[in-house]
């Protein structure tokens, strides 16, 4: 913003300097350097001639702030190749929502396995992109996972950061039930090991069939399981949106897990904006087009947003290519 109280600036000596350019909790974040491409998340940035508060008391502004639209513009999508997968995120606020609450995340670790993660944060709730900004922030800092400790230190990484989440709330009563999902896969070599909190969803597209390989953590798994509902009556139940239990809810414990994969498997990590709404058969015609990875993510998200777009998207597709 051009504000002079970056370290050296020339608002400093008056104004001190902004904590956007020191804060180290979310650096990287946005592929920016500190805090500087998350500053609405940074109590005490200079904005508006004045400078700011708590990120609960600045969001509405933040949200109409050019940069802040920029920013989410210029992360809404991304494509990469790595030797171990290609990889194409993308998400959408949807055509209801006022603000886009879900996030992502692609890491390359120093061993070369990959982080991939997204979080939905509560929707409804006062600051729900705070909460998944929180995790992004402790997942983009994860530091090296020894092998044979992989699920160990992502249900770790789960806890951690609801107790993060829960005090935060409990500093600000003003973020008082934010809260996100969690589904973070760790892919090393020929196994992919996950977390999950919520009802964020992994799959696996294998063979021309779509393998779910975590449940939806929410009151219709429940019923269903208990055989209160059908599974014919799943797509359409109230329950589908009633979590049994979100990062920032005083989460009971995370479901961990471990998945053996191949070449040409398509990892799909996707948010209740395309799950709940997209059925698995048109969910399954996409997959199976004769189209390339970043045309079937476009057309994925299409589809939700002609039934509607009541809720934030966010895919995560990483085709996973042969191993050494």
């Amino acid at each position: 913003m051009k504000c002079g109280r970056e370290p050296g600036g020339f608002h400093v000596e008056d104004k001190g300097v902004c904590p956007a350019s020191t804060s180290v909790v979310f650096d990287g974040i946005n592929v920016g350097d500190m805090g500087g491409r998350i500053c609405w998340l940074v109590a005490g940035t200079f904005c508006t001639g004045a400078i700011q508060a708590t990120f609960a008391e600045k969001k509405n502004s933040c949200r109409e702030c050019s940069f802040y639209k920029e920013v989410q513009a210029e992360e809404s999508s991304a494509r990469i190749s790595w030797d171990m997968a290609d990889i194409v995120a993308q998400s959408h606020i949807g055509l209801v929502r006022k603000a886009n609450e879900d996030r992502y995340l692609i890491r390359q670790l120093e061993d070369e396995s990959l982080i991939l993660a997204v979080a939905d944060g509560l929707g409804g709730h006062e600051a729900g992109d705070y909460a998944a900004e929180i995790l992004r922030g402790k997942l983009a800092n994860m530091p090296h996972i020894p092998v044979g400790m992989e699920q160990k230190m992502l249900a770790r990484l789960a806890v951690e950061t609801d107790e993060i989440i829960l005090k935060i709330a409990d500093d600000k009563p003003e973020l008082e039930g934010m809260g996100t999902t969690l589904l973070c896969v760790l892919l090393r070599k020929n196994n992919a090991f996950w977390v999950h909190v919520g009802d964020s969803r992994l799959s696996i597209w294998r063979d021309n069939q779509l393998l779910q390989v975590t449940r939806d953590q929410n009151l219709a798994r429940f019923l269903l399981e208990e055989g209160e509902i059908t599974p014919e009556e799943l797509p359409d139940h109230y329950s589908r949106h009633i979590l049994d239990q979100a990062l920032g809810s005083a989460m009971e414990e995370p479901e961990t897990g471990e998945v053996k994969v191949y070449a040409e498997d398509l990892l799909l990590l996707t948010t209740d904006g395309l799950h709940s709404e997209v059925s698995e058969k048109n969910i399954t015609s996409v997959l199976n087009s004769k189209v390339d990875l970043e045309a079937k993510v476009n057309e994925l998200i299409r589809s939700a947003l002609d039934k509607g777009g009541k809720d934030n998207i966010t895919i995560l597709a990483a085709l996973l290519s042969p191993h050494e």
